[in-house]
């Protein structure tokens, strides 16, 4: 009895037990449910707290090469500190203590960030920088901070500091300052500078564009809030000043072009071409960019990385230029053009080439349009760009103007050729027809032209007078074919018409009716006599007068001036040949092109600086009078005469006579076919 007794008592004190358990059961068991339906258990606050960063994986853009795939531009890693937007606090006294963290690391690293804020000097001895605010950028950039943050136009520099100072929270409650000047003084440039600048989700702040090693491991010890490093990719230039104005250069988007890029995919960051090749193959070179993502917590640890999307680099490039040729083309158009001035200031002749500061030589292949070289002088240099900008930008030169594709020229006695060509192909003349030039042209009453030789060259016929430049037997040739025939050859010989060039190009302008028309003259009989020795409102590019003569030279075929030889992927593979494009064809039978070369012939033997030149050529003077005072050296050249296979120009502005363009011309001749200075070829 008392065993059975003591069994009941023991099973009641269990009671209590049972109970605990249960209830603990139950809570488990409710916090399981709530776990997996209602999801409000704190691990999933913890994650809520978190958030995602995509980082900008900027892709490796496309190389450079010439045509014979020597490197013209290439690619350097490098890697820049940047601030995300989405990592800085928004709480104003936070971000100020997240931004002063940066400075401070910054700064123990050697490293003042770069700002834009248009002010000289420090709190209160402060200034509007002038210079600073003279570019349209950094006024653009002022006017949306004062816009953002309601401050009126025209407010002086000391109270827009002041008011910045409250704006920021910058000063205790006793409106003592928080920090030390120079912290307070780079904070308020930053944060200046993060309005100015549209800082922005998608849009990073560049806090220094290339960091070594020591200095990003410094930023990532520090654990600076909103700070990431961004791998970039530079470019380096094989040939540094060489070739610039064809190659040209990279950088930032345009403000004025933004919209149109982002609607094409590009970030706020993004390095685009903004002017040569750069520019004209963007889409090639470009490639995709990539995104990373980093998941960070409240405190700006990264919890997790991983790709969202892989870079593909974009394609190389291979230009038609070959790199030693136009190295060659520029130096020799450098060394005439000083030696002109040279020559002339000697003499102390008026007029006589002492102004020759500037010009342009061409060479295209006759058979395909391709183009070896474009000089243009002066030049600049790819690597010093940024640096030289400020006095190329004021060079009265003009050393960032491609005169080669952009300046337009009075051809002068360079266009008899597309005379000849409309004379013969139009019947208006044989040959073999002799004009007898006695000086001056009395056909018109009102307008009696001479020619160049007062005397006059006695009885001609067009190979002679294509050799000596008789502008009387062009006078009467251009007379008798009418200015529509010479305009319709002219056109398809591809004067006044684009040649197609990838790069910004000039048209020119090819004398007539339909031009002046356009600017509201008329055109009178006469003016046809000046248009057929290349004088009237004819102007062309040094391009252009290169693409004509090997049209011409080739038998009628216009083909479509080009510097993209091929592409291929980043690895080497996958070529993709630019073939040959023909723009139109002139009738030119072979009578009227062995006449042309022929004539070009007798110039090249006839002129004093050619005549001693051993290699075989076709050559054309020209002198352009662009006033009262100055001409315009202009020449024109093809070689090999027997099977041409390059077309030569030169203009030199202010070069006073067309036979001072052949030097720089019979210069890269010689380069190009491995001949010394008086055409003879090179002994080994």
């Amino acid at each position: 009895m008392n065993g059975l007794q003591q069994k009941k008592k023991f099973n009641i004190r269990l009671i209590p037990l049972y109970v605990i358990y249960a209830a603990a059961c139950t809570f488990f068991f409710v916090k399981l449910v709530n776990l997996q339906i209602t999801g409000t258990d704190r691990y999933v606050k913890t994650m809520s707290l978190t958030h995602e960063r995509e980082v900008v994986v900027q892709s490796l853009r496309g190389e450079i090469y010439d045509r014979n795939g020597a490197p013209l531009v290439t690619n350097e890693y490098t890697e820049s500190l940047q601030l995300d937007y989405a990592s800085v606090p928004r709480d104003t006294t936070e971000k100020n203590e997240a931004l002063t963290s940066v400075i401070s690391v910054l700064a123990k690293n050697g490293v003042e960030i770069e700002t834009v804020m248009p002010v000289k000097g420090t709190y209160p001895h402060i200034e509007y920088d002038n210079e600073a605010l003279k570019s349209t950028s950094v006024q653009n950039g002022m006017y949306r901070f004062l816009l953002y943050h309601n401050i009126k136009t025209g407010v002086s520099c000391l109270d827009l500091y002041e008011e910045l100072l409250k704006e920021f929270k910058l000063l205790d409650e006793d409106g003592e300052h928080i920090y030390d000047t120079a912290t307070e003084d780079a904070l308020i440039r930053l944060l200046y500078s993060l309005d100015a600048t549209n800082f922005a989700p998608g849009n990073p702040y560049p806090l220094m564009a290339d960091a070594d090693l020591k200095l990003t491991t410094a930023v990532l010890e520090s654990g600076c809030k909103g700070v990431f490093i961004k791998k970039n990719y530079t470019r380096v230039y094989g040939y540094p000043g060489v070739g610039s104005n064809i190659i040209g250069r990279v950088g930032k988007i345009p403000e004025n072009k933004m919209q149109d890029y982002l609607a094409k995919g590009y970030s706020y960051d993004a390095v685009v071409g903004l002017d040569g090749a750069e520019a004209a193959f963007e889409d090639i070179l470009r490639g995709e960019d990539g995104i990373t993502v980093y998941v960070e917590d409240d405190y700006g640890n990264v919890i997790e990385t991983y790709v969202k999307k892989e870079a593909v680099p974009g394609k190389n490039v291979y230009l038609t230029i070959d790199i030693d040729l136009q190295a060659a083309a520029e130096k020799e158009l450098e060394a005439q053009i000083k030696a002109i001035r040279r020559s002339a200031l000697d003499s102390g002749v008026e007029n006589s080439g002492e102004k020759a500061d500037s010009g342009a030589l061409t060479v295209v292949s006759v058979s395909t349009g391709q183009v070896l070289a474009l000089a243009s002088y002066p030049t600049y240099d790819l690597t010093t760009f940024s640096k030289d900008y400020a006095e190329l930008s004021t060079n009265p030169a003009k050393p960032l103007f491609d005169r080669a594709v952009s300046g337009t020229y009075q051809p002068g006695s360079t266009f008899k050729i597309a005379t000849a060509v409309a004379a013969l192909m139009s019947r208006t003349i044989t040959p073999d027809k002799t004009i007898n030039d006695t000086g001056q042209y009395k056909f018109y009453p009102d307008y009696q032209p001479w020619c160049w030789l007062k005397s006059g060259h006695g009885p001609v016929d067009l190979v002679e007078a294509i050799g000596v430049s008789c502008n009387y037997y062009f006078y009467e040739t251009g007379r008798l074919t009418g200015i529509d025939a010479l305009n319709k050859y002219s056109k398809q010989l591809g004067l006044g018409e684009y040649t197609g060039i990838e790069l910004p190009e000039s048209k020119g302008v090819l004398a007539g009716p339909e031009y002046r028309e356009s600017v509201g003259k008329r055109w009178y009989s006469g003016d046809t006599l000046a248009a057929a020795i290349g004088q009237s409102d004819n102007s062309f590019t040094p391009l252009q007068l290169s693409s004509y003569i090997a049209t011409a030279i080739n038998g009628g075929t216009r083909y479509k001036s080009t510097i993209l030889l091929k592409t291929c992927n980043y690895s080497g593979g996958e070529e993709e040949n630019n073939a040959p494009q023909v723009l139109g064809t002139v009738d030119i039978d072979e009578e009227c092109l062995q006449t042309i070369k022929s004539g070009m012939k007798r110039s090249k033997e006839i002129t004093s600086t050619t005549k001693g030149y051993k290699f075989s050529v076709g050559t054309k003077t020209g002198t352009a009078q662009t006033s009262q005072t100055n001409n315009n050296a202009v020449f024109v050249a093809f070689a090999p005469y027997d099977n041409p296979e390059i077309a030569l120009s030169c203009v030199i502005e202010n070069g006073a006579s067309g036979i001072n363009g052949a030097a720089p011309v019979l210069g890269t001749i010689s380069y190009y076919y491995h001949l010394d200075k008086n055409g003879n070829p090179l002994k080994d």
